[in-house]
């Protein structure tokens, strides 16, 4: 909102310093037009493209991975080991596919913000 109250104060001291201090109707037109190009354009860079803030988008978020599920992209290889004696051990190999999460989260992110359009 500041930068739109600059662009008025620049417009009014640009008039007001102009060496006719007298302007035609179609100096104000003009002047009146261009002001008025330069507001929607600066609103249109600051308003938001979607519906949905910041917090929306956040909570949104959370609740997803909350919910998510993490077994599919685990994958855990167990191995016996026996030793002398009756001792054994087992030791859990386990991996993570980071590739097919990002891939799968990001498919389900931009459908659940998508607008249905029905």
């Amino acid at each position: 909102m500041e930068k739109i109250n600059n662009m008025f104060d620049q417009k009014i001291t640009k008039t007001v310093d102009a060496y006719p201090s007298i302007f035609s109707k179609d100096d104000v037109v003009n002047l009146l037009s261009s002001l008025r190009t330069n507001v929607l354009n600066e609103i249109s860079i600051n308003t938001p493209t979607t519906g949905f803030t910041k917090d929306h988008i956040l909570n949104s978020v959370k609740e997803m991975l909350n919910e998510y599920s993490w077994d599919e992209f685990i994958s855990c290889e167990p191995e016996l080991y026996g030793s002398y004696g009756d001792s054994y051990s087992l030791e859990m190999n386990t991996s993570f596919d980071e590739h097919e999460f990002k891939r799968c989260f990001i498919s389900e992110l931009d459908d659940y913000f998508t607008p249905d359009n029905e």
